[in-house]
């Protein structure tokens, strides 16, 4: 199961507790002329809305609409008693036909595309107020907050913007929040630390700013607080620690910096914490050896260093260890595959030049996802690993392959499997070795080092390569087809080749997921270039081949495509990668969103390349930073277009002066040539004889 599945169930089921109490659901249709409020279970009336109610709930309906929509579909009558009507009402039942008032609004996914009216304050008995997943827009009416009876306020998956109104303080009774998934800015109010009895704040997918409110630590009866793909900076408050209730917290995808305060080790009920792709530094806090009940720890993407702890071992439920992209160092602790549970385990890319396999080779037979790709481990593959759903140890100094792979059993009994850049001894193409199936081993190194040095039949100033898409021309620049979808390809021609690695955490790998073209009959060639693009779940290489020595710029074409929709919050998302030219860096946590963009063309990003041995190498990568599983779920790097363009030699002052030099003595010894043929005054000179 997926991460942001795993989070999606695990708050229902915390909310559908309170949905027990107030359970709401679909109807018919509307009729808004009438008041009176029928019975549990009968047609009987035993009371109406105030007049006032009565008034206000129509100006709701016409509010939530606009002009555009029809009228949506409600329960008849418009307010019930019934524990599933959508407008429920609670009566006085002391008087005969008594008055009656709303108490819960339930209107989720009914292609709402109007407002919230301010008016909405005027429900005093309102408990439940379910707007989500419609099309609402403007922002949320700070006339709301005075609704001292509220106990349920969903909002989420709209297109709501604006900030979260100041003061809360006034929805005293209030357990549920969210208002996830819409385009809220500002920064979270101090004020949400007076609604005392909150159990559930959600928060995710928007752009809330500042810092993380200290006074959060007051809700003692907290139990998940996801602030995830926001863009909060500063430390985590250490407040937090005492929040000695609190079951879920998911503070990824921000810009938090700091250590991991070792306050956070209180929280012995922790069952999910999620901190990636943020800035923390710092070592894993000894603390946090208490939080036994922990089911998914994840803290990839940050600059954590020291040694990664043996207390792991301790954490018995543990399901999701999630690691990638830190600075740790030693050996992945052996007690780790001690874990009874353990389904997922990514420890790639920690720039740890000594980690290797534990000694116990056994595995967990609960484990299906194990990385350890870019790091340095050496030897042989375990044989244990055949067990495995899905293994990637791309990118390290391995030499030997288990026996599942050089027998070649079938298919089905081997893990499938990333090898590549390792230093096997595999002497076969990768049309040969595609027998092997879902393992793949090519490139190794050596393939890689004999594919650079290869003799060339001609050499090229240039290249272009259109990533993603066809063959085209734009100018006089001839872009190359690239919509292979294998792990690596060598171009027809034999000038340049790609290779990719890894896998998506929680999307899975197929033609779509690697290459998008257009397919528009009348786009120019340059429209053609900025709707093509290629992905790669974790590292993409190029290869440039049979380029001629010199200096290059080389210019790479970026559009966020994915990250883009309103409709799906994914705008919300951030790709974030490194860059590597010729084997350096030189570009840190590059945000396609952040490069910018000129008028009338894609972004672009130009680097100085020299290259000596006639082949250019380009790498981009993804160090467990951005949007993980944001929808659609497809992280890692994304390119449009290469161009690689030669760069005209300067000359030195020297040859500039033989230059010089050489172009005088020729006009001279020309000249002496001329006149010695007679080309030059030769009448004048035979007139004078």
């Amino acid at each position: 199961m997926d991460s942001e599945l795993s989070v999606v169930l695990v708050i229902r089921l915390l909310f559908f507790n309170f949905l027990l109490l107030w359970q709401l659901g679909n109807g018919a249709k509307v009729n808004n002329g009438t008041t009176n409020i029928k019975a549990n279970g009968d047609n009987t009336t035993i009371g109406a809305l105030t007049d006032a109610e009565a008034r206000t709930l129509r100006l709701l309906f016409k509010s939530l609409q606009s002009r555009n929509t029809t009228q949506f579909p409600l329960s008849y009558p418009i307010c019930s008693t019934n524990m599933d009507a959508e407008i429920r009402c609670s009566c006085d039942n002391t008087k005969n036909r008594s008055a009656c008032w709303v108490t819960a609004i339930n209107l989720a996914s009914k292609m709402l595309d109007g407002l919230i009216h301010s008016s909405i304050s005027l429900f005093k008995n309102l408990r439940v107020l379910d707007l989500s997943s419609n099309f609402l827009t403007g922002s949320i009416p700070p006339s709301l907050t005075t609704l001292q009876s509220l106990r349920i306020l969903n909002l989420a998956d709209n297109n709501l913007d604006g900030t979260i109104p100041l003061n809360l303080s006034g929805l005293q009774s209030l357990r549920y929040l969210d208002l996830s998934r819409n385009k809220l800015t500002g920064p979270i109010p101090d004020s949400i630390s007076d609604c005392q009895y909150l159990n559930i704040i959600i928060l995710r997918l928007n752009f809330l700013n500042g810092t993380i409110p200290e006074a959060l630590g007051t809700l003692s009866s907290l139990n998940i607080l996801d602030l995830y793909s926001n863009s909060l900076s500063g430390h985590i408050p250490v407040e937090l620690g005492e929040l000695t209730v609190l079951q879920f917290l998911n503070l990824d995808d921000n810009n938090l910096d700091g250590e991991l305060p070792e306050e956070l080790g209180n929280l012995v009920d922790l069952q999910h914490l999620y901190l990636t792709a943020n800035k923390f530094t710092g070592r894993i806090p000894e603390t946090f050896d208490k939080l036994i009940h922990l089911e998914t720890f994840a803290v990839g993407g940050n600059y954590l260093s020291g040694q990664m702890p043996s207390y792991i071992g301790n954490w018995v439920n543990l399901t999701k260890l999630i690691l990638i992209g830190n600075n740790f160092e030693g050996n992945l602790p052996a007690e780790t595959f001690s874990l009874p549970k353990l389904q997922r385990l990514l420890v790639s890319d920690v720039s740890n030049p000594g980690i290797s396999f534990p000694k116990r080779e056994v595995i967990p037979e609960s484990l299906i996802y194990f990385d350890l790709s870019f790091n340095n481990l050496s030897g042989g593959v375990p044989e244990s690993f055949q067990k495995l759903n899905k293994l990637f140890l791309t990118s390290n100094e391995l030499t030997k392959l288990p026996s599942w792979i050089t027998k070649k059993p079938k298919p089905s009994s081997y893990p499938k499997a990333d090898l590549s850049y390792n230093n096997f001894n595999v002497k076969c193409t990768n049309e040969k070795c595609s027998g092997l199936a879902a393992v793949n081993i090519l490139p190794t190194r050596s393939f890689i080092d004999n594919m650079k040095t290869e003799k060339c039949y001609r050499k090229h100033n240039s290249l272009f390569i259109n990533c993603g898409g066809e063959e085209l021309n734009v100018g006089k620049d001839h872009y190359h087809n690239d919509t292979s979808t294998s792990s690596f390809n060598l171009s027809p021609s034999d000038d340049w080749a790609y290779s990719f690695s890894g896998d998506y955490l929680w999307a899975t790998v197929n033609a779509s997921t690697l290459v998008r073209n257009s397919t528009c009959k009348d786009c120019t060639p340059e429209t053609k270039i900025d709707n093509d693009f290629r992905l790669a779940p974790v590292s993409l290489m190029y290869y440039g081949l049979c380029l001629h020595k010199g200096k290059y710029i080389v210019t790479l074409h970026f559009s966020e495509t994915l990250y883009s929709k309103g409709e799906d919050h994914s705008i919300t998302g951030k790709r974030v990668f490194d860059v590597y030219i010729q084997g350096r860096l030189v570009k840190k946590d590059l945000n396609i969103k952040e490069i910018p963009e000129l008028q009338n063309e894609v972004r672009k990003l130009k680097f100085p390349a020299k290259i000596n041995e006639g082949s250019l190498e380009i790498k981009l990568f993804w160090a467990g930073k951005g949007s993980l599983y944001n929808p659609p779920g497809i992280n890692g790097p994304l390119i449009e277009a290469i161009s690689v363009t030669r760069v005209s030699r300067k000359l030195h002052r020297w040859e500039i002066a033989l230059i010089t030099i050489g172009c005088l003595l020729f006009l001279m010894l020309l000249l002496a040539f001329s006149l010695r043929m007679g080309w030059i005054g030769g009448r004048k000179l035979r007139s004078g004889h």
